[in-house]
């Protein structure tokens, strides 16, 4: 009787201990990614001229996105772009060269981890205007006593213009 009982007792830690391993490894499949996707958007908004097209080129260190040519006020393109989790304080850079009749902008766009929590679904947008590149999207706001987001508006780049050809 001891010997079925040490048999008994034996297989029963087994079980304990595979009932462990098995829940252990869902807990880690069940847990959050380490990374996230996030839209870079160029939207024209060139309203009130002749001819309100605008071309542009975005590339990282990675990639080259190619050139784009948005026609009309309101077309937009989006591009995604991964950032890891745990490396909050490294951006992902993106060089986007926008040309319109107004001039050139090189613009130079910074994201990081924080930045794809504050701007879900491409609702932060770098938007091409009459005046230069304007940012629309959330920032924090820290003048409450607890910061929530706020949407703003601000002109990032303006435009620098063509040369003088003669």
């Amino acid at each position: 009787m001891d010997v079925n009982k040490n048999i008994v007792k034996t297989l029963a830690r087994w079980c304990l201990l595979l009932q462990a391993i098995i829940i252990s490894t869902n807990t880690v499949a069940l847990k959050e990614p380490d990374y996230v996707n996030m839209n870079v958007t160029i939207r024209n908004a060139m309203t009130g001229l002749i001819r309100p097209e605008i071309v542009y080129r975005c590339q990282s260190k990675r990639k080259d996105y190619g050139w784009h040519r948005s026609k009309k006020p309101g077309m937009q393109f989006s591009f995604p772009i991964i950032l890891i989790k745990g490396e909050s304080k490294i951006p992902a850079i993106h060089i986007c060269n926008v040309r319109s009749v107004l001039g050139t902008a090189t613009l130079v766009i910074e994201n990081t981890y924080l930045d794809a929590e504050m701007c879900p679904k491409s609702s932060c947008a770098h938007v091409a205007t009459p005046k230069g590149i304007v940012f629309r999207g959330l920032e924090w706001d820290f003048k409450t006593v607890f910061p929530k987001l706020k949407p703003v508006e601000y002109l990032e780049l303006p435009w620098t213009p063509w040369p003088n050809r003669t």
